[in-house]
């Protein structure tokens, strides 16, 4: 589940932590002491709690990281995920704000997924899943507009292989106007004249004899004509588990395990 979101491909399917025994995934970013999150399992693999803290810059913010969200994952009898709740909290102001996401179910697949907003009662976005080949499309509306739609292709039913689609946003216009009798030029989104940038991220995953994902070359095209180009390199334990994802952000991960 938790991969669906990931383009980096930072997690691993739910059947290789329950085989190993997992009871939590430390995260950490730039460094093995800036610690990013925290992922609490079940006995099934199954995440059930992350803890996701604030970023740091330096030596004094990374002894002072507070949790910025929480999200928890529901799942029903079936052990199938049916809810997931993200409480954010804003420092700045002291406020908390909830962000739900509900799972929709056919003959036993998961076909949709609704993600809604605070106490908004129409989802912000809706995610639909096919089969054979597996894939993801994520789509936003304002009103009956699609202001964005993605889709995700997998290798092996799980790891990114390309990420493409489009987004329409709102263009950035101005205008000039007289403040005591001082001309002065603001600008303004304009909702109702909207500009198309298209995205598309293909990544060519190399496996090896395990199984294990161990390189993703990835090339990016962005805002319709912008190319970045670079190489994910994937290292593991010996145990089989994620150590160590490096050349673009790099992440490090250390394991607790239950008895």
């Amino acid at each position: 589940m938790l991969s669906y979101g990931q383009v980096e491909n930072r997690w691993l399917p739910d059947s290789v932590y329950k085989d190993k025994k997992v009871k939590k995934v430390y995260v950490y970013e730039n460094s093995p002491k800036d610690l990013l999150e925290i992922a609490r399992l079940d006995r099934n693999g199954r995440v059930t709690r992350i803890e996701k803290y604030s970023a740091s810059y330096n030596k004094r913010t990374r002894t002072s990281k507070v949790i910025n969200i929480v999200t928890i994952c529901i799942y029903d009898s079936l052990g199938k995920i049916n809810q997931k709740i993200d409480t954010i909290f804003y420092r700045h102001n002291k406020s908390v704000n909830t962000e739900k996401t509900y799972f929709v179910y056919e003959n036993g697949l998961l076909i949709s997924s609704k993600y809604f907003k605070g106490d908004f009662k129409n989802p912000s976005s809706e995610t639909f899943f096919s089969y054979r080949p597996f894939t993801s499309t994520t789509v936003n509306k304002k009103d009956t507009l699609i202001t964005y739609r993605k889709t995700k292709e997998y290798d092996r039913d799980f790891y990114v292989k390309r990420f493409y689609g489009y987004v329409l946003e709102a263009k950035l216009k101005r205008y000039q106007s007289t403040v005591n009798g001082v001309i002065e030029t603001m600008q303004y989104s304009d909702e109702n004249d909207r500009q198309r940038f298209d995205d598309d991220k293909v990544l060519k995953n190399t496996f090896n004899e395990r199984g294990q994902l161990v390189k993703s070359e990835i090339k990016s095209m962005f805002m319709n004509d912008r190319i970045n180009e670079y190489i994910l390199n994937y290292s593991y334990y010996e145990n089989g588990l994620l150590k160590s994802i490096r050349g673009y952000v790099p992440l490090y991960y250390k394991y607790e395990y239950f008895d």
